[in-house]
């Protein structure tokens, strides 16, 4: 066994919240290929793991550390790495996501230098320039004071968006940055299925929460109902439904917006809609919109930091709408009803090449091959 393991290049992927969404997604993806290459996959999460079965069924280790908050795993993790040394792995790789993750994962790892570091920005981590409470306010500016400091301690940086690339090299002057995207879909739709009901149906896929931009899109929706009919399906769930809820039944808006909760069947969710709409303050590149595409349902997205413009081509994908501005989303989605947008099937699905799971893996792989 110890022979086996000289020849194998260990994996470690840290998620501290292995919760249901986008980024547990993606590692699930990434591993399922890996394994195929024989690399050795170690799971570590902080509390319980939501895809524990299906690492399991892939012969993927996992380890759940308890602890109450991230900050007080640094010692835990520290010591689960220094025995990860001693098992004389050829390599051993590194993996955190998410900002504040990869804060404690550069301070866990001090001095290990037998480990190579890989950091991952899922989100835009210009998010931590701003915060709803004065608390929340300087937790992220503390947060994104360390990645500045800390940042530069990696082997690589790896982002979801040529956005974020562009930012961090700028406003941290690092070099070692790359941009990978999220295996945001597995095969690119090929058929021009989009629905054409008289009455638009439109959805939105994702977290509901305040960030999220959900009463931003409920706002806007309040005054086209006085000129428009419509039905909007809300696929998701998160800390705001129960306010989500509040909003429509003070609004009398339930014979029009409902909440179906989390769904997996993206095909369930897609297949009847015409307009996609995401309203983010901040995204990393989101799913959802690549695959609102796929599905050729055409999308209105936020212009805010991160992959959204990307996504859309600059507008050749879809329409875009001032972050947090409500007057503009109406603009666009009553545009949107006046015309009633279709894409361009060809360039679709060339465009979409930059999105498959496929692609994702093998920049991945090429990546992990090369790391130093």
């Amino acid at each position: 066994m110890t022979d086996l393991k000289k020849n194998q290049k260990r994996i470690v992927f840290f998620l501290p919240n292995f919760n249901i969404g986008g980024a547990s997604e993606s590692i699930l993806k990434l591993t399922k290929f890996l394994i195929k290459y024989k690399f050795s996959i170690l799971i570590i999460s902080i509390g319980k793991n939501f895809y524990k079965k299906d690492f399991k069924k892939i012969n993927c280790e996992i380890i759940e550390i308890k602890s109450k908050k991230t900050s007080f795993s640094i010692f835990k993790l520290r010591k689960i790495m220094i025995n990860e040394i001693s098992k004389n792995f050829d390599k051993i790789i590194f993996i955190s996501n998410i900002n504040y993750a990869n804060i404690i994962s550069i301070i866990s790892l001090i001095n290990l230098h037998k480990i190579r570091i890989i950091l991952t920005e899922r989100s835009s981590i210009s998010e931590l320039r701003y915060g709803d409470t004065l608390f929340k306010k300087i937790k992220n500016k503390l947060i994104y004071f360390l990645a500045r400091c800390l940042y530069k301690y990696s082997d690589l940086i790896i982002t979801n968006s040529k956005f974020e690339k562009k930012y961090i090299q700028d406003n941290f002057q690092l070099k070692r940055v790359i941009c990978i995207h999220p295996p945001s879909i597995k095969n690119i739709i090929k058929t021009n299925n989009s629905s054409n009901k008289k009455i638009p149906q439109i959805i939105y896929v994702g977290r509901l929460s305040r960030e999220k931009g959900v009463f931003v899109i409920l706002e806007a929706l309040l005054e086209i109902r006085k000129k428009y009919s419509f039905v909007f399906n809300f696929y998701g769930d998160g800390p705001d439904k129960k306010y989500v809820k509040k909003f429509i039944q003070k609004n009398n808006l339930k014979d029009m917006v409902f909440l179906n909760g989390f769904i997996k069947n993206k095909n369930f969710i897609f297949k009847n809609a015409d307009l996609f709409v995401n309203a983010s303050h901040w995204e990393g590149l989101p799913n959802a919109l690549v695959q609102s595409i796929n599905y050729n349902v055409f999308p209105i997205c936020s212009d805010a930091p991160g992959g959204n413009i990307e996504v859309i081509k600059n507008g050749k994908f879809g329409m875009s709408f001032k972050t947090n501005n409500k007057e503009d989303l109406q603009k666009k989605i009553i545009k949107f009803f006046d015309k009633r947008f279709k894409l361009k099937n060809r360039s679709r699905i060339i465009h979409l090449k930059n999105f498959t799971e496929k692609k994702s893996n093998e920049e991945y792989l090429k990546t992990l091959n090369n790391l130093k």
